[in-house]
């Protein structure tokens, strides 16, 4: 159920709790994102998933797009071992940086991002490359809700009573951020009891779905293959 809908526009759309708007958002000039490509697909056999075709582009391809259509203040790619070959998607107005540490893991990636930040920036989303069908309306709807708490809080998209992401990080963060490690990321800021955390409800189904293995692409396969019926 979940490929259906994410490959129908209106379900898409429809995932988000019925009835909710959100306040227009006319710049995102005064936020980041880091987006987290530097991972080993380790689960895929050797291939790299960021380059593997999803809807006829490359999978990391989605995400730039969705991040890169914001107009944000700054916008970080994390690249890794496969960097060579993803650095040439990159839009103009992504900074791409290398990290020698990608195989300690997405904390050390996440820090290698939090160190580049501008200091000027009110927030940071973060991330994951590996999630194609995040929408600019999920983003829309984590801007408002940053914005409506005054900026301090850390915003978590939620879908169906399940957290996903990206996460909008508040600059106060960027310190916590930039001293991330291992591969850990920030779970460990996210699961303290006392970090200030705001749940954005009516995200789509998107903020949950990634590609971490071949049979995350096979039934996407399949759930194209029904919808063309």
């Amino acid at each position: 159920m979940l490929w259906e809908t994410l490959l129908n526009p209106r379900k898409r759309l429809a995932s988000s709790t019925p009835g909710r708007t959100f306040p227009a958002m006319t710049s995102f000039a005064n936020l980041a994102a880091i987006m987290l490509a530097a991972g080993f697909s380790r689960r895929m056999g050797g291939e790299n998933k960021l380059l593997k075709p999803l809807g006829g582009k490359p999978l990391i391809a989605h995400a730039l797009a969705a991040a890169s259509g914001l107009g944000l203040g700054q916008l970080i790619v994390v690249l890794g071992g496969a960097g060579d070959a993803i650095a040439p998607l990159l839009p103009a107005s992504a900074t791409a940086i290398r990290n020698a540490r990608a195989a300690e893991g997405m904390g050390a990636s996440l820090g290698v991002g939090a160190a580049r930040l501008d200091p000027a920036m009110a927030g940071c989303f973060v991330v994951l490359a590996d999630m194609p069908f995040v929408t600019g309306l999920d983003y829309q709807a984590l801007a408002a809700a940053f914005l409506a708490q005054g900026g301090d809080a850390i915003c978590v998209p939620l879908h169906d009573g399940r957290r996903g992401h990206p996460v909008l990080f508040p600059a106060r963060h960027f310190p916590n951020l930039a001293a991330s490690h291992g591969d850990s990321g920030a779970r460990r800021l996210l699961a303290d009891p006392a970090t200030d955390i705001r749940e954005v409800e009516g995200c789509s189904a998107g903020v949950l779905a990634d590609f971490d293995d071949p049979a995350a692409f096979a039934e996407h396969r399949r759930a194209e293959a029904r919808k063309s019926r």
